[in-house]
């Protein structure tokens, strides 16, 4: 009792450490979510210590041998940090599945219903829908003085909003009995709530088919990033069925941003984008390999994006001018490339394919390799994979610009070759 009593008194110095641990684990997981287009609820909190000392207690009892020491107490509870997943559609539990398991280090996961003692009450539906995942921050998504943070373990629970509910009120009176074991009347009441919240996600799973059969209509238009996200996942995850190409799906409300200031959120407008565009597999996820596509060649188009974006905030005056430098000179030379690509198919569009111009043989191989290089650095910067320094910036616009001078005069010998056969 005394270990427990010192455990109880450290970890209530220790409290504000799990309590951060938990709001920036939820504010990493929120961002993610509602860059992706879940619609979600999300909570974070760090045990209660009356329930932990309750909880110690009873692992204690439970417990062959007692607790040792306090290092043996702080392995065993793994949920000091908890944060809640509350999804509006509970068929998005696969899509979260894939997010957390990017974001975080996953040690273990745990998927409800399992097995477990039988209550008292034989219980005519499954209980408990849900997925817990014990996991950490990884250290390259945190800023230097929050690090300290990876080394917190996190509960995270992922569940319907209506499941949350439910299991709150189960949890508390059937585990946790303020007065005494609960009658068979009261546990077939709780029963009869869970079979009412399963009905309910069954509800909520038609009404989020519903609503994807409504914008696979030709003639519908994305009204917000939630739309436009189940569109695409279904759309693409139709496409890459027998692929090996990871449905990163990337940050949709950007994307949703952009398609409303181009007035291009029709479905029949995003899919004539979607099938011009050759998705590849590197840094770029999906949605940013999209807007690729939409604003290709369009230097217009390349401002309202970095707008968007707003990826530049805090940088000096001379770092945008180098940034502006570079994409103006990029651009001239993709739109050049985009209609060499595609000068003898007048149906495609979009931005250039690489492994088609090597096909056309009319660019040798080292203009080739150089148009890789710009390509990356174009992506890296676009997309702010990495932002790469002036000096570089100025070097590959430089490169772009002359680049383009050649090519320009290839075309032009190409051109009078031909007029000279005719």
């Amino acid at each position: 009792m005394d270990l427990i009593n010192q455990f109880m008194e450290n970890y209530k110095k220790k409290i504000l450490f799990f309590e951060t641990a938990g709001r920036l684990a939820a504010a990493q997981l929120e961002e993610a979510l509602q860059a992706a287009g879940i619609r979600s609820i999300v909570t974070s909190r760090a045990k209660n210590p009356a329930r932990l000392k309750s909880k110690v207690l009873r692992r204690n009892a439970k417990r062959t041998e007692p607790y040792k020491n306090m290092k043996e107490i702080y392995e065993d509870i793994v949920d000091l940090a908890g944060v809640r997943v509350s999804l509006y559609f509970p068929g998005d539990r696969d899509k979260v599945n894939t997010l957390i398991r990017r974001l975080f280090q996953i040690s273990e996961t745990k998927q409800f219903p399992e097995q477990s003692k039988p209550p008292t009450y034989n219980k005519r539906f499954s209980g408990y829908w849900a997925n817990h995942y014990r996991a950490s921050m990884r250290e390259e998504f945190l800023e230097p003085p929050q690090k300290k943070y990876a080394s917190a373990r996190i509960e995270i629970q992922v569940a319907s909003v209506l499941m949350h509910a439910w299991s709150e009120v189960e949890h508390d009176m059937v585990y946790k009995p303020m007065q005494g074991t609960l009658s068979d009347e009261e546990l077939a009441i709780l029963d009869e709530l869970n079979g009412l919240v399963l009905a309910g996600e069954i509800a909520l799973e038609r009404l989020q088919d519903a609503g994807n059969i409504r914008i696979r209509n030709k003639n519908a238009a994305f009204s917000s990033q939630y739309d436009l996200a189940s569109y695409l996942y279904n759309y693409l995850s139709g496409q890459f069925e027998n692929e090996e190409i990871e449905l990163r799906m990337g940050n949709i409300e950007l994307l949703y941003r952009l398609i409303s200031r181009l007035k291009l959120t029709g479905v029949k407008e995003i899919e004539s984008v979607l099938k011009s565009v050759k998705f590849e597999k590197d840094k770029r996820n999906l949605s940013q390999q999209i807007i690729d596509q939409i604003i290709t060649g369009n230097e217009k188009r390349y401002q309202i994006y970095q707008e968007l974006k707003a990826g530049h905030d805090g940088m000096d005056d001379v770092q945008k001018a180098a940034i502006d430098y570079f994409i103006e000179q990029w651009v001239a030379l993709e739109k050049v490339l985009n209609r060499i690509t595609y000068q003898n198919s007048p149906k495609s569009r979009g931005a250039f394919n690489i492994n088609r111009l090597k096909r056309m043989n009319l660019l040798d191989k080292d203009t080739i390799n150089q148009i890789i290089v710009l390509r990356k650095v174009r992506n890296v910067l676009t997309h702010d994979i990495e932002i790469p320094d002036k000096a570089n910036l100025l070097k590959h616009g430089d490169e772009a610009r002359k680049l383009l001078a050649r090519i320009n005069e290839r075309l032009a010998e190409t051109e009078k070759a031909g007029d000279k056969a005719q």
